[in-house]
């Protein structure tokens, strides 16, 4: 991601980035990042869209998966 050098209100480039914010929107995560002048004190937003999420899979899915494939194999000899 680029990181604006100016401020788009008063042109200087004295700017601090501030706490981004995540929100779900439609199955796909939009990170906003929050940027301050220090000069002209204006606050500015860049929205990125991190793609769509698809699934929703935890580390216990993943173990209960792996062993329902373990029991497959073992009935299949």
């Amino acid at each position: 991601m680029l990181k604006p050098e100016i401020c788009p209100y008063c042109g200087e480039k004295r700017l601090e980035e501030l706490q981004p914010t995540e929100i779900m929107v439609d199955d796909t995560v939009w990170t906003i990042y929050h940027y301050e002048c220090q000069f002209c004190t204006e606050v500015f937003d860049k929205i990125i869209t991190e793609g769509e999420l698809q699934y929703d899979v935890t580390e216990d899915d993943l173990i209960d998966y792996a062993d329902e494939d373990d029991i497959e194999k073992k009935f299949r000899n």
